[in-house]
């Protein structure tokens, strides 16, 4: 019987250590590889612009429904990841995007190029509850933080290599399309590599499950029934316990504060310190590069408080209004980058506790489904009211008072954090 489920040979612990590092490899250059097919049309606005004959407000419009199907995509996915193969998820993920990136510069009517970005958003929806749900199926308590942790800096590295490699392209070249195609074929030479690795859950490789290796300290303790059939479970962990919904709520807040900066970044610099010199994409990629070290830092803090980021993460929201702040009032080219980075830091590192919690809080089974409904809720709710909301307050009230309900929200963020914090008090269990 072929059935994708059912226990293969037994191996050694020895195996399960080096097999665990791979899938590792395969979560973390996966991801960072979708990145390189997820922005794209960020950086060709422009040229999209002067092809279509299009405005920023429909320039809004396509980010904006892209934001919708990615942020729905992450939940339905997420569901299919928890039901059939992280693997080939993950694959499909990173295939889909590739095909259409190579058909986005060739898009000639607008209604094409929308439609192509609102699948583009389905098929990335898959990318992260797969990747975090591989990590999740393979590495216990006491470790799952710090590689989630580490495994977040894929989006960063990935994100960073596309803004780098657009500036490169944009300076010596100007076959634009060249930003789509070129990641494409990464992206497709990634999900061949995939597809020959090891890298579902681990009963379906031939090992044991944590549980069976580690006992109480292998998986997260959770206050749902674990006999409920998988809907049950779902629908039990929205109805009867506050946590997924406190996630939702915090993962919103962090979304909008995100990209409130991120995708606003251009229009403020530009409208706010037009006498810098500092090009809103270096300003980005500063951004995008400062979340590296920051979230490694927090993955030590996540290898040395296992049980208590909450914490970490409501510190950390605490400085990142103090370093808005310090955003609004620089004045010189340097300082900008430097509060760019700062951002970046502080901005994604707390998102990284968010996908911890996620996994520590809630039940393995549906993992996927819980990695996709709170990331949906960073765009369908985060990102698109940042899209909307932001904007009209800035042309309404000025910048500063833009910039003071992101201060807000951060401290708002840092509340939610500490709501967490008796739950995964409970949860995360180190010792058998």
């Amino acid at each position: 019987m072929n059935d994708p489920f059912s226990p293969r040979r037994r191996r050694t612990y020895t195996d399960y250590l080096h097999a665990r590092i791979h899938v590792f490899l395969v979560a973390y250059v996966g991801y960072a590889v979708c990145y390189l097919v997820r922005n794209n049309f960020k950086f060709a606005q422009t040229a999209f612009e002067l092809k279509l004959s299009i405005n920023a407000v429909t320039i809004g419009t396509i980010l904006t429904i892209f934001a919708l199907t990615y942020g729905l995509g992450k939940l339905l996915m997420g569901i299919l990841v928890d039901r059939t193969s992280m693997q080939k998820m993950l694959v499909l993920s990173l295939t889909a995007s590739g095909i259409i990136c190579l058909l986005l510069p060739s898009a000639e009517k607008v209604w094409i190029l929308q439609t192509l970005m609102g699948l583009l958003g389905i098929a990335q929806g898959a990318s992260s509850p797969a990747a975090l749900a591989m990590i999740g199926s393979w590495y216990p308590n006491r470790e799952r933080g710090m590689y989630v942790t580490i495994w977040n800096t894929s989006q960063n590295v990935g994100a960073a290599l596309l803004a780098f490699g657009a500036s490169a392209i944009f300076a010596n070249t100007d076959a634009w399309p060249l930003i789509f195609w070129i990641p494409a074929i990464i992206s497709f030479l990634c999900a061949w590599w995939i597809h020959r690795s090891i890298a579902d859950r681990p009963w379906q490789e031939g090992f044991p499950t944590l549980q069976e290796m580690y006992g109480r300290a292998g998986m997260p303790h959770s206050d749902l029934a674990q006999e409920d059939s998988y809907w049950q479970l779902l629908i039990s962990a929205l109805r009867t316990t506050p946590v997924l919904w406190l996630l939702i709520i915090l993962n919103s807040l962090l979304y909008f504060l995100r990209f409130g900066v991120i995708n606003w970044m251009p229009q403020y610099l530009q409208q706010a310190k037009p006498l810098l010199s500092t090009h809103p994409t270096t300003a980005i990629a500063w951004l995008e590069l400062g979340a590296v070290p920051a979230v490694l830092i927090f993955a030590f803090f996540a290898y040395k408080f296992p049980a208590a980021m909450s914490n970490v993460g409501a510190a950390s929201m605490l400085f990142l209004g103090v370093t808005i702040v310090c955003y609004q009032y620089a004045d010189s080219q340097f300082s900008v980058q430097l509060t760019a980075f700062a951002i970046g830091a502080l901005v994604y590192a707390p998102q990284v506790v968010v996908n911890v919690l996620t996994l520590n809080l809630i039940p393995t089974r549906m993992a996927g489904a819980a990695v996709g409904l709170v990331g949906m809720s960073g765009y369908l709710i985060g990102e698109v009211a940042a899209n909307l909301l932001l904007p009209r307050i800035a042309l309404a009230a000025g910048w500063h008072s833009a910039y003071t309900l992101l201060v807000l929200l951060a401290l708002i963020s840092c509340f939610v954090y500490l709501l967490l914090r008796p739950y995964e008090r409970r949860a995360v269990v180190l010792e058998k």
